[in-house]
């Protein structure tokens, strides 16, 4: 599976906490940990589509990464 598209909606539910899945690629746990407590505190489309870009480059870069695909897998299934 390649990595959705940064304009997928269920990028920007993962960023606000509204869907909530167990990762496994370590480095994205913890961006996203950071990201939802950034938009949680300044939900502001603007801050929330900076987020969704952040996350979506962490996983285009490690897009070969075993533990980066088994999540991808997970979130977009």
């Amino acid at each position: 599976m390649g990595v959705p598209p940064s304009s997928n909606s269920r990028w920007k539910e993962i960023v606000t906490g509204k869907k909530t899945y167990t990762l496994k690629f370590l480095a994205a746990k913890i961006l996203l940990g950071r990201l939802i407590r950034n938009v949680n505190s300044d939900s502001s489309p603007e801050n929330v589509a900076k987020a969704v870009a952040e996350l979506h480059a962490i996983y285009t870069k490690n897009a070969d990464n075993a533990s980066a695909k088994e999540d991808l897998q997970t979130m977009f299934g």
